[in-house]
């Protein structure tokens, strides 16, 4: 096994891992009210004025101060591990392309790591603003860089199946070594 695919399969474990982590304690902890609203991070097609105030003023106070602190911390990292998780998988995968569309493709990865971080900020904005504090154009802002942030990882998915295809074309091997 090549040093690429081991360093490439650690970052697989931990990345998933840290995300098993964050998810977990997402839904067990931040999904609150009747009918349930899962946090923000969650809403794939984003969420409205109405539903963030609906949901801030559901969830209790234990919870808020966990999607606030511990959980931010591990949803700081988890864009970085997964935006260089992607950037690896498409760097190993387009070895056969120019060098310069490699270098484009890595906008998509890192592009998922600014959506997915300003989306943290502002949903950390919103906790600690509160439901009667919030304004609309902040939750505008902050459900755009949800969907965003769900936008990128499409298209970076997309993007490696492509790859995987026309490297499994082109050569029988695939990954790179």
């Amino acid at each position: 096994m090549s040093r690429y695919a081991k360093s490439f399969s650690l970052l697989s474990v931990v990345t998933v891992v840290t995300y098993a982590v964050l998810v977990t304690l997402g839904l067990n902890h931040l999904v609150v009210g009747d009918p349930p609203m899962q946090p923000f991070d969650l809403r794939m097609l984003g969420y409205t004025y109405f539903e963030s105030t609906a949901y801030l003023e559901a969830l209790p106070e234990a919870a808020a101060r966990l999607y606030a602190g511990r959980l931010r911390l591990i949803d700081t990292v988890f864009p970085a591990l997964m935006g260089l998780w992607l950037g690896w998988a498409l760097w190993g995968l387009t070895r056969n392309v120019h060098a310069w569309s490699r270098v484009i493709l890595m906008v998509v990865p890192g592009s998922f790591v600014v959506m997915d971080l300003c989306e943290n900020a502002l949903v950390s904005e919103m906790l600690s603003l509160g439901a009667t504090q919030i304004t609309d154009e902040m939750v505008l802002l902050a459900s755009s860089y949800t969907v965003s942030k769900f936008v990128t990882l499409l298209v970076a998915f997309a993007l490696l199946s492509v790859m995987i295809v026309f490297n499994v074309g082109k050569n029988r091997r695939g990954w790179r070594g």
